[in-house]
């Protein structure tokens, strides 16, 4: 029997239920206290394990997706392990045992995973099925993708195609061009010959065995040029091609550019001024101010500088040619332009009003010309349109303290409106080039500023290293990005197929050699 003091008050808590619920049987008091809070707990409790249940099937499903990573991961390992065994011939048990344990492990994890997952959960399994697999091609690849997470059971086969990704192999020419490329003329020569013997891969293919004869003329060897000629022609029916010797050619055309590089500098270089220190190429590099500086200091008091060639100035060469202004304007010196409209046509070019994405090295250099060459009220126009881009006080104008002066030219450039433009000048290559080629690219400059198309003749190109068809590569990639094509025409088919694969083709047009 319940004490004294806890009956009368369990009494006086009824009253005084009753009296605020005078509607209510007094039998029904003290049910209407537990059901609320039984069902509110029921609530709180049922809200919490819905939530712990997401939380532990969000947890679940990420452990079961780095699972299968690391099953393909491992599957593609040991791919790349036994390729590796079968090309090196090396031991890698102890590498195989580790994988082993690893996978055998994974799939004791998985399994744990997997019974504490779906314990309870069996009559909905085919619900959630119902709702994953929305078509055919997806179940197959939900299929696929849970089976490699099945323990003991291996990955289903995949069909070939999709086992190892489709690649496309390098051709018997392209591999003879790289050889010819690094100088191999053994390894060249071997891979051409089994293409085109009598039970070659390309035995009637015009192609190698014209790459062929190409090869024997810029390696010089005329012997064995007569006798594949004869074989291509019994094979094909038809006459094969004359003998040249590129090396021959090579030597007549780089006389001939020393020849005319000596006249040019004889006359004043041709296309500058009477007196001109320094000519500027048409894409001004980095390389060229070295030149320009070694000119001018070999000069006399006044420095004559020919702009007129110029079409574009390569951005690592911004920030020094910007000192070189600065310098100048801040120094006593006599500056002779010719061609300054074409230079500050460039720099406007360049630094388009409202663009912040422009370097401002660009501005920078523009302002500092325009102070070199007294040009006050434009550098204020330029100031402010530099302001207005960049939000930012613009430098003050400082008087220069040296002296400029405009300066005519006596001969018009080639191109230009005159007898000139009747006798166009095409630019060529010639020789073996290796390396960066910085001087022949800025030759070729010079002569392609005014041509229309721009074509340069490879007739006497025997052969491109690596390295020279980079810059061959950045050098009609920058030509490009001004809207303007290279078309290189008489090309030998080795260096052709070498400028396929380095991808020069993709930015200039290739002509193979006709005869």
């Amino acid at each position: 029997m319940p004490p004294k003091d806890e009956t009368s008050g369990r009494l006086l808590s009824k009253v005084a239920k009753f009296v605020r619920n005078p509607l209510k049987d007094w039998s029904e008091l003290d049910a209407q206290d537990s059901v609320p809070a039984e069902n509110g707990y029921s609530r709180e409790m049922l809200k919490e394990m819905i939530e712990r249940r997401q939380r532990n099937d969000f947890v679940r499903r990420r452990e079961f997706d780095m699972l299968r990573k690391l099953r393909r991961r491992e599957a593609a390992g040991g791919a790349d392990g036994s390729a590796a065994v079968s090309s090196f011939n090396l031991s890698t048990s102890g590498k195989s045992e580790g994988r082993a344990l690893t996978l055998k492990k994974i799939d004791e994890i998985e399994e744990q995973m997997s019974q504490q997952w779906w314990k309870g959960r069996q009559p909905d399994a085919a619900a959630p099925a119902a709702t994953l697999d929305s078509g055919p091609g997806d179940a197959e690849q939900r299929t696929r993708a849970y089976a490699d997470t099945m323990p003991g059971v291996p990955p289903p086969p995949q069909a070939p195609a999709a086992q190892m990704a489709p690649s496309a192999a390098t051709s018997a020419l392209d591999d003879a061009a790289i050889r010819f490329a690094e100088g191999d003329d053994e390894g060249a020569e071997a891979a051409l010959l089994q293409s085109v013997a009598p039970d070659g891969a390309q035995a009637d293919s015009s192609d190698y065995w014209r790459a062929l004869l190409d090869f024997y003329r810029a390696t010089g060897d005329a012997e064995k040029f007569g006798a594949a000629s004869t074989r291509y022609a019994q094979r094909l029916k038809r006459p094969g091609p004359e003998w040249v010797s590129l090396r021959a050619l090579a030597r007549d055309a780089q006389a001939a550019l020393a020849a005319s590089a000596a006249a040019s500098g004889a006359a004043g270089a041709g296309h500058a001024p009477p007196g001109a220190a320094w000519v500027s190429p048409a894409r001004l590099a980095r390389e060229n101010l070295a030149s320009l500086t070694q000119a001018l200091a070999a000069a006399g008091p006044e420095w004559q500088i020919d702009w007129r060639p110029l079409q574009a100035i390569a951005p690592e060469a911004v920030p020094p040619l910007r000192a070189l202004f600065t310098h100048w304007a801040d120094s006593p010196v006599q500056l002779r332009f010719a061609g300054a409209e074409q230079l500050l046509a460039v720099l406007a070019q360049a630094t388009p009003m409202g663009d912040r994405n422009i370097d401002i090295a660009w501005w920078q250099l523009r302002m500092a010309v325009l102070r070199a060459i007294h040009e006050a009220d434009m550098f204020e126009l330029a100031a402010l349109n530099y302001c207005i881009t960049y939000e930012v006080t613009p430098p003050p104008w400082a008087d220069p303290r040296g002296s400029y002066a405009e300066i005519a030219p006596a001969v018009q450039p080639l191109g230009m409106h005159g007898d000139a433009a009747a006798a166009p000048r095409q630019a060529s290559l010639a020789g073996e080039l290796s390396g960066h080629c910085t001087d022949v690219l800025a030759r070729i400059d010079r002569e392609l500023a005014q041509a229309n198309p721009l074509v340069v003749s490879c007739t006497a190109l025997v052969r491109v290293d690596l390295e020279a068809a980079r810059a061959l590569l950045d050098w009609t990639a920058g030509y490009q990005d001004r809207g303007l094509r290279i078309e290189f025409v008489d090309v030998q088919r080795l260096v052709a197929a070498f400028f396929h694969v380095v991808g020069i083709t993709d930015h200039a047009d290739v002509a193979l050699r006709s005869r």
